[in-house]
């Protein structure tokens, strides 16, 4: 991990915290941390290694079982995060200045409008620490929005009795992938784990950038790269894992941990040899676009138990990376722009801590893709506000040749292809798609339990990818795949929806709730 930018940021928050006053006044506002890992995933089992971090959620709090991004990629993932926005609302589209990542125009206009820039004119002080945007410099640290003096004397010392809030954002688990020298031989034959995707090369039914070339599986030796990266990956978590219980212990003795929340969650998911694509992000499956989400409650919101662990875990039908601002900006006590299409998560939270006699009509399901852990309570309540049943995907695909290998060049619109994992490029400028993801439950007679995903991919063939992952959790088999023509089919009322959708602007609009409103989406 690049340990130097990790201490870097960790002394800074220290001195940032260094300036509060102690003595917190009554009825005082929260406190928000929000750390930001970077690539973690949560389908491959991203969470394990943060042993610490789970066992302080699994006592102060829960966690999310079903959390997702609105796109799989660092730079517009993470605008979403800060703004509350869509892709298609803060423009954002992907790593590169071109693309708006951390452009003049991003400077100018939607950094002016984040849920840091809200909290600070409403009281709070502010800080960030660590990754912001990929083409502003990598690690970073503002206080109140302006980046001190690289030396911390330049911090001032005078007390602070703000309420903070705080963004963390480790580089990990991003590549380089080097761990701190103590954890260099942790997880020894660990392997990247071996579903029923891993390794397998996709028919005539998934998008080309999955079929092209080289075709067939991946050979063992770079198998046992994934798997090496797999491990250090897991090495890297080690020390955020220590940065969490740091910030805790620094909090308890500042005497500002009662009165703070945490949150814990990434950028995006990851793959690592599923559909025999080596390691990356970018793809709009399962591993992608699933992220971690814990939160730790300040102490009057905590979960009340007799016993030290409850494990809550919220099943709630989908929660989005576009959430998390208007969720802090509630947890402050703000009101939520009309603008954020994202809606807060805090009623969700409230419902799920509170002791279980209180819950009224609660439904307890299992989720279909997490498994369950230990024994713990997981519901929604379906007597409160209806929450969305779908939201919206969005990825624009990238051309780089400056990360094209010169062995490995096959088409001028890809990138991200690499000999040392078997020139299989990871990206390219038509893997551009935008996708439904719907989870529903059997509210009425109109629609049945549903748990699905519909892309449409802007390639000259116009592909349609559409599981159903009740039945194909793995996303084996496409349903709008025709064998007789070796095409798709697309659905023309979930095509329209996406149109539609892809248009929505504030979180009336965007709520998802009802699809009645733009198109009737039933398949």
């Amino acid at each position: 991990m690049r340990k130097a930018t990790l201490h870097l940021v960790s002394i800074w928050f220290t001195l940032f915290i260094g300036r509060l006053n102690c003595k917190t006044p009554p009825n005082a506002r929260p406190n928000i941390v929000l750390i930001l890992i970077d690539d973690l995933d949560y389908v491959l089992g991203g969470l394990e290694p943060m042993a610490i971090t789970r066992r302080l959620v699994s006592q102060h709090g829960a966690t999310f079982t079903n959390a997702f991004i609105s796109t799989p990629v660092c730079c517009p993932s993470r605008s979403s995060i800060l703004t509350g926005k869509y892709v298609h609302n803060h423009r954002v589209i992907n790593n590169t200045a071109t693309g708006n990542c951390s452009s003049r125009q991003w400077q100018d206009g939607e950094e002016h409008k984040t849920m840091a820039t809200y909290l600070q004119a409403n009281g709070y002080a502010t800080f960030y620490g660590g990754k912001y945007l990929n083409q502003a410099r990598e690690a970073l640290s503002f206080i109140d929005g302006v980046a001190p003096n690289r030396h911390p004397s330049s911090l001032s010392a005078a007390a602070d009795s703000r309420p903070f809030f705080a963004v963390i954002a480790p580089p990990a688990c991003h590549s380089p992938f080097t761990p701190a020298p103590q954890h260099s031989r942790k997880f020894a034959g660990r392997r990247a784990p071996r579903s029923p995707s891993f390794n397998r090369h996709p028919a005539d039914d998934k998008h080309w950038l999955l079929r092209q070339a080289p075709q067939g599986a991946l050979p063992k030796d770079i198998v046992r790269k994934v798997d090496h990266v797999f491990r250090q990956r897991w090495r890297t978590l080690l020390s955020v894992d220590q940065m969490v219980r740091n910030m805790v212990k620094l909090l308890r003795r500042k005497g500002q941990l009662d009165r703070t929340w945490m949150i814990v969650t990434s950028d995006h998911g990851y793959h690592m040899g599923q559909f025999a694509m080596p390691i990356d992000k970018r793809l709009p499956y399962e591993t992608d676009i699933r992220v971690p989400l814990l939160v730790v409650a300040a102490s009057h919101n905590r979960p009340t138990a007799n016993n030290k662990s409850r494990d809550i875990e919220i099943d709630s039908l989908s929660v989005v990376s576009i959430d998390l601002a208007p969720t802090v900006l509630d947890m402050a006590g703000l009101p939520v722009p009309d603008q954020m299409d994202g809606v807060s998560l805090l009623p969700l939270m409230a419902n799920a801590f509170a002791p279980p006699s209180h819950h009224g009509n609660v439904s307890k399901e299992v989720s279909r893709v997490a498994e369950p852990r230990d024994s713990h309570w997981r519901g929604i309540d379906e007597s409160a506000k209806p929450w969305r049943t779908f939201y919206l995907i969005e990825y624009h695909g990238e051309a780089d040749l400056q990360d094209v290998d010169l062995q490995c060049q096959q088409d001028a619109n890809t990138t991200l292809c690499l000999d040392e994992f078997g020139c299989k490029c990871q990206d390219a400028a038509n893997n551009t798609f935008v996708c439904l993801r719907t989870l529903r439950r059997p509210t009425d007679n109109q629609h049945a339990n549903e748990d699905s995903l519909y892309c449409q991919f802007d390639d000259s063939q116009a592909f349609v990818e559409s599981y159903d992952l009740r039945l194909d959790p793995y996303q084996l088999n496409n349903r709008a795949y025709r064998r007789s023509c070796r095409c798709t089919v697309p659905s023309h009322r979930r095509r329209e929806l996406i149109i539609n959708y892809s248009k929505c602007r504030g979180h009336v609009n965007c709520s998802g709730v009802s699809d009645n409103q733009w198109a009737d989406a039933t398949p």
